[in-house]
């Protein structure tokens, strides 16, 4: 029999908070390729074909997808050619890193801005994480709503999210409701639009682990298997999609694939869902 442990997102769920049904889905691929504005026509043909390919496809999504147990890394446009890693500036900036490179996929203009813009785009990118993280943990007026050393919490990320014009709301992830959750989460990433995902522990490993510790993002899904974009290291990872949803579920074994992806936690305790993004 497999040995199940608490997390708090369990009980959570088990009390109804940060719970209730999943939004629609989006309609499939009408959010996959964000159009390009006429006026960025120009500037992107005058661009090396490996700089423009990354300026339209931050997150490689178009490219061939990373084998399970393969990871590769993820760069950063840099129309100047600095190799730059697609990397959390510091331990507290997993969440903002997710809505960073979330935000450059859905909007070409900002992936083209950060491409060419100085003093480069590590630079530029470490700046948006602080800017994003600051304005995820913060509420009404302005004022700190949440520690900043805790990360960014999903209720802020979900407010901070964009991919173009899709907007997202978040889901916990727990009890009977994970697996659907999750579900619609690989849904969404099925039919173009990223999903941000909370990984954590239980309380097998103390209090500290059963909550929401890191933020990955789910970037797509095809022929049964999910990319997931992990920022600590900067790495893109094949995720088989059964498995990526089993780690909803209580089960206290570990999957050494999909922590890996999950920046070395076994669990997938909560979900921003894109929501009104039906047009």
């Amino acid at each position: 029999m497999v040995a199940r442990a608490l997390r708090a997102t369990d009980v959570l769920a088990l009390l109804g908070a940060f719970a209730g049904p999943a939004p629609e889905p989006p309609p499939a691929g009408r959010f996959a390729r964000p159009e390009v504005p006429e006026d960025l026509v120009p500037a992107l043909a005058a661009l090396a074909p490996a700089v423009r390919a990354r300026v339209l496809d931050p997150l490689g999504r178009l490219g061939p997808q990373p084998a399970p147990g393969r990871p590769r890394t993820l760069t950063l446009p840099a129309a100047d050619g600095v190799v730059a890693t697609a990397r959390q500036v510091d331990e507290r900036t997993c969440g903002a890193a997710v809505l960073a490179l979330l935000a450059l996929a859905g909007d070409p203009r900002r992936a083209l801005e950060l491409s060419r813009r100085p003093p480069g785009a590590a630079e530029i990118f470490a700046g948006s994480q602080r800017t994003l993280h600051a304005r995820a943990t913060r509420g009404p007026g302005g004022l700190p709503a949440w520690p900043v050393a805790l990360g960014t919490p999903p209720w802020g990320a979900a407010r901070a999210a964009r991919y173009g014009p899709v907007r997202y709301t978040h889901r916990v992830v727990g009890g009977r409701s994970g697996g659907r959750v999750l579900a619609a989460a690989v849904e969404a990433a099925a039919a173009g639009v990223p999903v941000p995902l909370y990984s954590g522990g239980d309380l097998a490993g103390g209090v500290s682990t059963a909550v929401p510790r890191h933020v990955v993002l789910l970037t797509t899904v095809r022929g049964g298997v999910a990319t997931v974009y992990e920022p600590s290291a900067g790495r893109l990872h094949g995720v088989p999609v059964a498995r990526l949803v089993a780690a909803g579920a209580r089960e206290r074994g570990n999957d050494p694939l999909v922590a890996a992806a999950l920046g070395g936690w076994p669990h997938v305790v909560w979900a921003l869902l894109p929501r009104d993004a039906r047009g």
